[in-house]
């Protein structure tokens, strides 16, 4: 199949975006024909040699890597519009392993194809330091809590960065989203088991926060949860309800006036 870059919908968004538009053409022809991988397949193992870049036009991917105890890492969780592939390590393999998490449509292009359009069209060079750059920033957010929050705090962190993402995408004013993750994933991404997420979202489900069920994520008090996410200055969705002070959440004894689930310790 081959890309139709008139007609994606990443023209208006992404680093195609910042494709002029005489130089579409151009920019069609870097391209190799348009991928389909499947749920569960995996676009590059990490270590593997790899001169491709992509561009995600549909679907969502998980970029994780390996600790030597055998554990997963998830460092990233990608959604239409962004640049995966073009980070390499050192002796020249990928850092990461990229695997689809709903059927992934990606647009790729040769790294060295990509960095001579950049030096001809500078535009697109800034454009592609700015995206990459915000994504670096939106991870550092993510894993450098992983040893100073508490396990709510992870989950609220990493929910509300996911249902922004979504909505965004979606409608701005919707107050749940579906999220093509388990429990064992945001295990992976907050560093904590299993079990201990599904503690702690049953505890912030009874707290009146979210509820994430299969898939699907109900935010039920924006106030509180972008408190215990440290994520204010995230816009609401939709006018906030009433308080309800009943609602078994107690303050954190440290002075800050941050919101503590009990028993949602790291």
């Amino acid at each position: 199949m081959q890309s139709d870059c008139q007609g994606c919908p990443l023209r208006r968004d992404g680093l195609c975006a910042s494709v002029p538009n005489e130089q579409l053409p151009s920019w069609a022809a870097i391209k190799r024909p348009v991928r389909t991988i499947r749920a569960g397949a995996s676009l590059f193992v990490e270590g593997d040699e790899n001169e491709m870049v992509y561009i995600v036009r549909r679907g969502w991917a998980l970029a994780s890597m390996m600790h030597e105890n055998g554990r997963r890492q998830v460092l990233r969780f990608v959604m239409p519009g962004n640049l995966i592939g073009f980070e390499r390590a050192p002796d020249g393999g990928m850092p990461c392993t990229v695997e689809a998490l709903t059927d992934l449509i990606v647009c790729p292009m040769p790294r060295h194809s990509l960095m001579r359009f950049c030096q001809q069209v500078p535009n697109v060079a800034l454009r592609m330091a700015s995206l990459l750059a915000a994504e670096t920033i939106s991870d550092w957010r993510l894993l450098g809590g992983l040893g100073t929050r508490t396990a709510a705090e992870r989950i609220a962190r990493l929910l509300l960065a996911l249902y922004n993402r979504q909505r965004q995408r979606a409608a701005p004013d919707i107050s749940d989203v579906t999220l093509p993750i388990s429990q064992v994933l945001i295990a992976d991404a907050t560093g904590l088991t299993p079990v201990h997420v599904c503690r702690t979202l049953k505890e912030m489900r009874t707290a009146g926060l979210l509820s994430f069920a299969k898939g699907h994520l109900r935010v039920l008090d924006w106030m509180r949860l972008t408190e215990l996410a440290e994520m204010s200055d995230a816009t609401a969705p939709q006018p906030l309800s009433k308080q309800d002070a009943s609602l078994p959440l107690k303050i954190d004894g440290s002075g800050t006036g941050r919101y503590k689930l009990s028993g949602c310790h790291s």
